[in-house]
């Protein structure tokens, strides 16, 4: 019985593209949006700053002397977090659970891009909780991260409910025994909620 409900935030709730926000930092960069997008992808600052080993102010550091950005930590952030947007049909089964099951984030992020998304979307409210690799300092697909939410939300394994659009982290949270899914959409995310008694049908 499904007893607990976890999201994952981006390309679950949140959609984001880098793309853009390289392109309009531009003028401040001494980087290219190719050689932004590569750092992006590789540096390891990022896993350490979503880790909790790095503070925001020191990823902005590293993210200056690697891009050549030439603007203030507040302009840094901003640039930095400007990249989400909302995906409706998934947020409105968050809205739909709350009441129903407990429901939690489950999330690899960081400072930053949570500050950003508290402050501007009103549905990251409803979670009763919310578990996030950087004030965990441990990380998805790490089995630790899993327990952790779990332990938050005083349920068993086989009692929560999990999705995530990374294959891996899917893979994490079934390997400690979770029922976990990938996310394709928000209607087989909802069908995948009612034939666990979660939502009703219809």
């Amino acid at each position: 019985m499904t007893r607990a409900v976890f999201f994952d935030l981006g390309k679950v709730l949140l959609n984001f593209d880098w793309e853009a926000v390289c392109k309009g930092a531009g003028t401040c960069c001494d980087a290219n949006p190719v050689r932004m997008i590569r750092w992006i992808a590789t540096s390891p600052h990022i896993s350490d700053y979503e880790s909790g080993r790095l503070t925001s102010h020191q990823f902005y550091e590293h993210a200056r002397v690697a891009l050549g950005f030439r603007g203030r930590f507040e302009e840094f952030a901003e640039l930095w977090s400007d990249i989400f947007t909302e995906i409706p049909e998934t947020v409105a089964l968050v809205r739909l659970l709350k009441g129903r099951v407990p429901i939690a984030l489950l999330s690899n992020t960081n400072e930053m891009h949570i500050d950003w998304v508290m402050a501007r979307w009103d549905f990251m409210r409803l979670f009763d909780d919310m578990v996030l690799s950087f004030r965990e300092q441990c990380a998805k697909p790490e089995a630790e991260i899993y327990r952790r939410a779990l332990a938050k939300l005083a349920v068993k394994p086989a009692e929560a409910f999990f999705v995530d659009d990374r294959p891996e982290n899917v893979a994490g949270a079934l390997a400690v025994g979770m029922d976990a899914v990938p996310f394709t959409d928000a209607a087989a995310l909802r069908s995948a909620l009612v034939s666990r008694g979660v939502l009703p049908q219809g």
